[in-house]
């Protein structure tokens, strides 16, 4: 049997973890190109998930990451976005945009609405965290917005306490088209909950108002795997 000196074989996990510490740090650096201290803007944050998410259609997974350098989760948090998106569990954020734990602040529920609750957790991000940009994400086949449809079709309501999530989908959708698609429906839910947000929030409007936040309309495609932004003219304020 081959002897193997065992400073040599220490020399070598050394040098391996050497090499592993350097690649993460390389990583990191690249992940967090464009950074300015910890300040982020409105564009970066676009960029970023715009890349994470092409990068999600194409499977070659990253788990970029774009916390600030030399800042440590575990003492904190610096997202980079706030995604108000739907409970689906088809409908994960950071995977939808290919980020790594940390980077987003998640408000989630049946879809993707802006109730009280939604809106004091959207708050926190915008006045204490700073999140440069609000991101609505709806996602294709929603059912809430089925039902919703259902409801405005047939009179008839799910039941329950489901009832509260149709009856806040269903403004965004009874003036389009009687013979509207699904699609259609699904983008106007999510551009409603945008407008809204601002419209009920001090807060945010505030943020918008002084060009510190862009909030944004967005749909998630679960079969292709891409996110859709609302064109410029729709978004709603920014930097």
């Amino acid at each position: 049997m081959t002897h193997i000196d065992p400073m040599s074989r220490r020399g070598f996990l050394v040098g391996l973890a050497g090499t592993a510490l350097a690649v993460g740090v390389a990583q990191r650096v690249a992940a967090a190109e464009d950074h300015d201290g910890d300040t982020v803007t409105s564009a970066q944050s676009l960029r970023w998930l715009r890349r994470g998410n092409a990068r999600w259609v194409r499977r070659d997974i990253k788990r970029a990451d774009h916390t600030p350098p030399y800042r440590d989760i575990t003492n904190g948090q610096w997202p980079i976005a706030s995604v108000v998106s739907c409970a689906d569990s088809r409908v994960n954020a950071e995977s939808v945009f290919d980020v790594a734990q940390g980077n987003l602040f998640n408000v989630r529920n049946a879809g993707n609405v802006g109730g009280d609750i939604s809106i004091g957790s959207i708050e926190y991000s915008v006045g204490v965290l700073k999140v440069p940009l609000l991101v609505v994400l709806g996602h294709s086949s929603c059912g809430a917005v089925v039902a919703a449809q259902r409801a405005l079709r047939t009179g008839e309501m799910p039941g329950g306490d489901i009832d509260a999530v149709v009856e806040a989908i269903i403004p965004a959708i009874e003036r389009l088209p009687v013979n509207h698609t699904l699609e259609q429906a699904i983008e106007a839910n999510a551009a409603h909950t945008a407008r809204l947000l601002r419209r009920n929030s001090r807060i945010i409007d505030s943020a918008v108002s002084r060009g510190r936040l862009r909030i944004m309309s967005a749909v998630y495609d679960i079969r292709s795997r891409r996110v859709e932004f609302a064109t410029r003219g729709r978004s709603i304020g920014g930097m």
